[in-house]
């Protein structure tokens, strides 16, 4: 009895070291946007079309190893926003499908949209909550409040869990 525990002991600890760990090492990165970039889009539908028209870009890159066959990994796209310093939005868009772009291969990496994020209608639902001055009506496309906007952007591995990517941080000034 004792020598058929040691022998599959052996055998559990030796089948151990063939497994190997999944493993994924990437980039986010945000151009156009440095910190406290005071912006000349004074609406969020003009911030918003910055983004589509390339003024700023999100990029992403990463490479896999020992997650599936073609290193897919299935992300949740979270967005936090702050104004002022005081936290006016954080939410989740879940199980987004990414394939590696490694970072050799593609130095800036993918275009990633910014409707990946929930960073514009975070930006519109603020603008709307604000005390609006008579001028505007609700249905208007209202001037952004003036202040500091700072966002987070991270993507955090679902599937296989536990692979993140590490966050991208960025701010800008509307005056």
């Amino acid at each position: 009895m004792k020598t058929l525990f040691i022998a599959s002991s052996i055998s559990l600890l030796m089948s151990f070291g063939s497994v190997e760990a999944q493993k994924i090492e990437g980039r986010l990165s945000v151009t156009g946007l440095r910190t406290d970039t005071r912006i000349k889009e004074t609406t969020v539908a003009d911030f918003y079309k910055a983004f589509r028209d390339g003024t700023y870009k999100i990029n992403f890159s990463y490479k896999a190893e020992n997650v599936g066959k073609r290193g897919l990994v299935v992300f949740d796209m979270k967005t936090t926003v702050k104004y002022n310093g005081k936290i006016i939005s954080e939410s989740t868009r879940s199980n987004w499908p990414w394939i590696p772009v490694p970072p050799r291969d593609a130095p800036v990496g993918v275009f990633v949209p910014i409707e990946a994020f929930d960073l514009i209608p975070a930006l519109q639902k603020f603008t709307f909550d604000m005390p609006i001055p008579r001028l505007y009506p609700k249905e208007a496309d209202l001037p952004l409040p003036k202040g500091k906007y700072e966002v987070t952007l991270q993507m955090i591995g679902t599937r296989p869990e536990g692979l993140a990517i590490p966050p991208v941080l960025f701010s800008f000034v509307v005056q």
